[in-house]
């Protein structure tokens, strides 16, 4: 299966004047001014307790004006600040908010790497990069249902996924979501963050390819059958990727 490299977003414009942003709530303290704005929980029913945790959706049309500069500057602070996402994502649909709240809550909650419930935090950055390296094109299809263009902030830069293929009433969560084989993949997703962080600003050409490459390392230390905890498999990565960065930062230091 070829993977393509994640894709630019096209240079912003603003204000947003459409769309919707998601939310994670528990890094709201980073960014509280977005406590004015209103906001939708994205809640899969087996967490209706738990509703305060869930990723919210700002509907940008129906915010005024004052609100919808405040939504821009938050969502473009995403690209440029070092600390963890709050603003995870801006995405375009035409579907109503209320049809995108509850196919964010569908991917929300299912069956882990054990079979068991598990929370997948997808429309984090940190994990979505990762995902995107990991899921098949099928599978993203399903993932992103009615939203034809997710974009997020990550590694110094804003990237689009857009929905490829015939749009499809298919709801069915098996379509979209991990295959048992593929959670030892995503489950590096704190691996490959620490990894970044660990590392100078990438350019756009190689943070493009960069979850491909992380994934590989992951996968390359997962079937060695050596067993790692998080901070061994850091150390692993960073050490098969020093070439790699050592030649993006040669490359970036040669331009005029």
């Amino acid at each position: 299966m070829t993977i393509a490299p994640l894709q630019a977003a096209p240079n912003f414009s603003g204000p947003l004047t459409h769309g919707f942003l998601l939310v994670e709530p528990t890094t709201l303290v980073h960014a509280p001014e977005l406590l004015a704005l209103d906001m939708q929980p994205c809640t899969p029913r087996a967490l209706a307790h738990r509703e305060e945790l869930m990723p919210q959706l700002v509907d940008i049309s129906a915010l005024d004006d004052e609100a919808r500069a405040l939504a821009t500057a938050c969502w473009v602070a995403e690209t440029h600040i070092e600390r963890p996402p709050v603003v995870c994502a801006w995405l375009s649909s035409d579907a109503p908010a209320d049809a995108i709240c509850e196919h964010v809550a569908r991917y929300l909650v299912g069956p882990g790497a054990d079979g068991n419930p598990t929370f997948w935090r997808y429309y984090d950055p940190r994990v979505l990069s990762l995902t995107h390296a990991v899921l098949d094109s099928s599978q993203q299809r399903a993932l992103f249902g009615p939203i034809q263009a997710w974009q997020f902030a990550w590694a110094g830069h804003c990237w689009c996924v857009t929905r490829s293929g015939a749009d499809t009433a298919d709801t069915d969560q098996p379509s979209g979501w991990p295959r048992r084989e593929q959670w030892p993949r995503i489950n590096c997703s704190e691996a490959a963050d620490r990894v970044l962080r660990r590392l100078p600003t990438m350019s756009v050409e190689h943070a493009a390819q960069f979850p491909i490459a992380l994934d590989r390392v992951f996968s390359e230390a997962i079937l060695s059958g050596h067993a790692m905890d998080v901070d061994a498999l850091v150390e692993y990565a960073l050490q098969h990727l020093r070439l790699d960065i050592a030649l993006d930062s040669e490359t970036r230091g040669s331009k005029p």
